[in-house]
């Protein structure tokens, strides 16, 4: 209480200079807040010119949100629900997804790239490109089909393997071919003639043939010319 005027200027002038603090600072400028919240309704929160956001501790956001610009993600980053990711961006440490991960565009660590639904490894003589949609996988210059043939390795120059059923076949690309199933080994040259190997033996098909006037042999026999190739006697 007052008890005279010079009192009252007293309190008049530490009130001005109070006032006049308070009108040259910042509002908030260099504020605490200890055990207690700071709340927005229907505002807006702005950090610009060079600010800084630095988060001490635990975060968490709630509802819709962008992030215009690059993120660095530094150290483990885990991901559990869905994640819809479009554009460039760049992680840095391991990465855990737990959901599904929808990946729109190009995606890169190293020498590994996924795009347009296929895996590229390496580069060069030495790519190999899995294919998604049609399960081919090409190894340099190699071709993997799982469709063709019921499954087929193709190498550069047209030589061929292929399973179909119990039946494993090797094609040199210009007529000559091996196969192998469960009753037989074939080697076929290009044309009508081959060698089986089965159970009951040795079997040659289509076996060139000799007369028994020509080369002095019984019919029936079996002759090998100078050359190395046999042959079977026949009586005309």
């Amino acid at each position: 209480m007052a008890r005279d005027l010079n009192d009252l200027w007293g309190w008049v002038q530490q009130l001005v200079r109070r006032v006049a603090r308070l009108e040259s600072g910042a509002m908030l400028e260099r504020s605490s807040i200890t055990n207690g919240r700071m709340r927005f309704i229907g505002g807006l929160l702005r950090l610009d010119s060079g600010a800084l956001l630095e988060l001490v501790g635990q975060w968490r956001f709630f509802g819709n949100g962008a992030i215009t610009g690059d993120v660095y993600s530094e150290g483990k980053w885990t991901q559990v629900g869905d994640y819809d990711f479009t554009g460039d961006g760049d992680l840095a440490g391991d990465v855990t997804m737990s959901g599904n991960f929808d990946l729109t565009g190009k995606f890169t660590s190293e020498n590994v790239r996924i795009e347009d639904g296929k895996i590229y490894v390496g580069a060069g003589g030495n790519l190999i490109v899995i294919d998604g949609a049609t399960g081919k996988i090409l190894a340099g210059s190699m071709t993997i089909d799982p469709s063709l043939n019921g499954g087929s390795v193709k190498f550069a120059g047209g030589p061929e393997v292929y399973a179909s059923g119990a039946q494993l076949s090797l094609y040199s690309g210009s007529g000559a071919f091996i196969e192998l199933n469960g009753t037989m080994a074939k080697i076929n040259g290009p044309g009508a003639r081959w060698l089986e190997v089965n159970s009951t033996g040795f079997r040659f098909v289509n076996l060139p043939t000799k007369t028994a006037a020509a080369t002095g042999l019984a019919v029936g026999a079996m002759g090998v010319d100078a050359s190395g190739y046999p042959f079977r006697v026949t009586a005309t």
